[in-house]
C-alpha cells in the first residue's frame, strides 16, 4: 500500500505542469482575439497597445508570449520571420535561426526554432505564427536549452491550443464579423411568397408590384355593308 501510495504521488508531480487553463484575450483595437491554454500557475502580464497586445506568461526562467497586432497590409511569414530575427537580436548577442516548418497537426500554423547565446547561457525559443484577418498572432515559448525536455509538453500545448476566437459575451466584434451580421440582417428584410400547390415560387416583386390599367377603349361603331340585308323586324 505504502509503495501504491509513493507511486500516485510521483504521477501527481509529473501531471502537475500538464494542468492547463484557457487564457481569452478579446479584441480591444480591431487586433485579433486568441484563446490559449497555458499553465494555471503562469500568471499573464498584459502589455495593451494601440494597435494590439502583448501577453506574457512567466514561470522561472521560462516565458510563453502572444502577441496580436493589426496590420494595414497583409505581412508574410517571411515578413514576420525578419521582424522577429530583428527583434531577438535587439536583446541579444547572438541569435540564429535553426529550423522553420509548417505544422502537420494544425493548419495555417507556421514553426520556427531560434537558438540564442546570451552571456555564457543558451536559450531555445520557438514560435508559432497564425496569419489572421485582422493581422498576425505570434506565440513564442523561451526556455533554457538545458531544460528543453522539461518544457517541451507546455510549449507544444500551448501552440496547439491556440484559437482565434473571442468571448461570445464581448461586444467589440471584428471587422469580418461586423460585415457579416450586417449582411444576415439585410438578408433578413426579404420576403419570399408562395404559390400553394405545384406552382413555383414567385419573385417579391411580381406579386408586389401593382397591375397595369390600360386607358378606357370607346366602342367600335358596326358598320354594314351595302349588301347586307337586315332581318325583317329592321325594315319596318
Amino acid at each position: 500500500m505504502r509503495i501504491y501510495a509513493q507511486k500516485i504521488m510521483l504521477f501527481a508531480a509529473f501531471s502537475a505542469p500538464l494542468l492547463a487553463q484557457p487564457y481569452q484575450w478579446n479584441s480591444r483595437s480591431g487586433e485579433s482575439p486568441f484563446k490559449i491554454d497555458i499553465p494555471e500557475n503562469w500568471r499573464p502580464i498584459e502589455s495593451v497597445k494601440k494597435n494590439g497586445v502583448i501577453v506574457q506568461f512567466r514561470k522561472g526562467e521560462a516565458r510563453i508570449e502572444v502577441r496580436s497586432f493589426v496590420s494595414d497590409t497583409a505581412l508574410t511569414i517571411p515578413q514576420i520571420i525578419n521582424q522577429k530575427a530583428a527583434r531577438l537580436a535587439s536583446e541579444y548577442s547572438s541569435v540564429r535561426l535553426i529550423e522553420e516548418r509548417d505544422s502537420k497537426f494544425q493548419e495555417n500554423l507556421h514553426l520556427s526554432v531560434w537558438e540564442i547565446q546570451t552571456r555564457n547561457r543558451f536559450l531555445r525559443e520557438e514560435t508559432a505564427i497564425i496569419l489572421a484577418t485582422e493581422g498576425p498572432v505570434v506565440v513564442s515559448c523561451l526556455v533554457p536549452q538545458s531544460r528543453e525536455k522539461k518544457y517541451r509538453t507546455i510549449c507544444d500545448n500551448a501552440f496547439y491550443s491556440l484559437a482565434l476566437e473571442g468571448d461570445s459575451h464581448d461586444n467589440t466584434l471584428p471587422a469580418q464579423k461586423i460585415a457579416k451580421a450586417s449582411l444576415m440582417d439585410s438578408l433578413g428584410r426579404f420576403y419570399f411568397f408562395h404559390v400553394p400547390g405545384n406552382f413555383a415560387v414567385l419573385a417579391p416583386e411580381t406579386v408586389l408590384q401593382a397591375p397595369e390599367i390600360s386607358p378606357p377603349q370607346t366602342p367600335r361603331r358596326i358598320e354594314y355593308d351595302d349588301n347586307f340585308i337586315l332581318p325583317n323586324d329592321f325594315k319596318k
